[in-house]
């Protein structure tokens, strides 16, 4: 019996420990196996609230953008509009580096535009009149080459111009580079006024709203004379990259009698 006893003990206690060794190892997998799943899930709300946090931000910044767009601008001689000019008189003084570069240059000569015309007589022009404002032609600066007979304009067209959303219209282009080409023209002639006799635009590149630019004018000295002056104009953008070439043909008139317009710009 003694035997029996002792084997029966034995196997019981072998029964057990075979029973402890087999749920250890399955306790461990469990705890183990828990870890990296917490892990795992923190994880994924790590990176939801990363994806919320940039997709929250582009949300906002392009509802932002888009309000804008969408919003009127600004009516001219307004507070809002004031403040916007003042904004964007910062930007040129201390922003654009080729208004920089041109000041430095002791061959060029800083100009307002529309110096010889008194502020009455301003609001009757297109330029100076409805298309004024930050909404509009919102800065324009003469610098003035008289030794290469050159004009750099620096200009900022606002979203007034607009043809196509955040695309300057193609004519308010032509009108501004109308202008500018006039004013070395007009510069030349000695009777100090005249009319354009031909323009011919070639658009390399759109034109953004609500950016500066440079207009780069030149007069054909060989071709030009008393009565007729040829010039070439190119539109850059603040990165120099070409977006409008334009030729023009202007001259004095010899039948109608028009205003001389003066020496400035």
């Amino acid at each position: 019996m003694i035997h029996y006893r002792s084997i029966l003990q034995s196997a019981i206690r072998q029964s057990s420990i075979q029973t402890r060794g087999f749920w250890r190892p399955a306790v461990r997998n469990v705890s183990t196996a828990a870890q990296p799943n917490a892990s795992r899930a923190t994880s994924r709300w790590i990176r939801r609230l990363i994806y919320a946090g940039i997709f929250g931000t582009l949300g906002v910044g392009a509802g932002k953008w888009l309000d804008n767009k969408i919003a009127a601008p600004p009516a001219p001689g307004t507070l809002e509009d004031q403040m916007e000019l003042q904004g964007l008189q910062r930007v040129f003084d201390i922003g654009l580096p080729i208004v920089q570069e041109l000041r430095r240059n002791p061959d060029y000569v800083e100009k307002d535009v529309y110096e010889n015309f008194a502020d009455k007589q301003k609001t009757h022009r297109l330029t100076s009149g409805p298309l004024a404002g930050s909404r509009g032609l919102g800065l324009q600066k003469v610098f003035w080459n008289d030794k290469e007979k050159k004009i750099v304009s620096v200009v900022f067209l606002g979203p007034g111009l607009e043809g196509w959303p955040t695309m300057v219209h193609g004519g308010a282009l032509g009108t501004v580079i109308d202008e500018n080409m006039g004013r070395i023209a007009i510069r030349h002639f000695p009777a100090r006024t005249g009319v354009t006799a031909n323009l011919e635009l070639d658009y390399r590149a759109p034109v953004y709203s609500d950016n500066f630019y440079t207009l780069q004018t030149t007069l054909d000295q060989e071709r030009s004379t008393d009565t007729k002056a040829y010039a070439n104009c190119e539109v850059r953008d603040m990165a120099g990259r070409l977006c409008v070439e334009a030729t023009g043909l202007f001259v004095v008139p010899k039948t109608l009698k028009l205003s001389m317009v003066g020496e400035y710009f």
